[in-house]
């Protein structure tokens, strides 16, 4: 699969916003953010979180609340907070946002939502 980035708008708790580029991971869950970003966006981790890494090794990273906007959607999301490295968008943040992987084309493009209809509707008649 290529790999890519999207320019993206992350807001946190606060209110303050900051337009970065993320790499698209789809291997990743959630979005992962280095320190000295969730600092800028004064992101207020609830708990700590453990994660898998690449290389099989755990660890365990803060998990915070944030808004991710970008291709003209904007969701809430949980984001985890990484000592180094570069901003990752993961899958969950792209499923609340509709959007899927092209991956031929390297871009993102908007999917459907996807939901079992519930009991009631089942027994309710069409409208006419």
């Amino acid at each position: 699969m290529g790999h890519f980035y999207v320019r993206g708008t992350l807001t946190g708790p606060t209110g303050v916003s900051e337009s970065l580029d993320l790499f698209v991971d789809t291997g990743s869950t959630l979005i992962v953010l280095p320190t000295h970003v969730a600092e800028r966006l004064q992101l207020r981790p609830a708990e700590l979180c453990t994660v898998e890494l690449a290389d099989g090794s755990e660890a365990s990273w803060p998990l915070a609340d944030i808004r991710v906007a970008l291709e003209g959607r904007e969701a809430p999301t949980l984001c985890l907070i990484a000592d180094h490295g570069e901003p990752l968008l993961g899958v969950v943040a792209l499923e609340s946002l509709r959007l899927g992987v092209d991956p031929v084309r390297r871009r993102l493009a908007p999917t459907r939502a996807f939901a079992k209809p519930t009991l009631q509707s089942q027994l309710a008649p069409a409208p006419a």
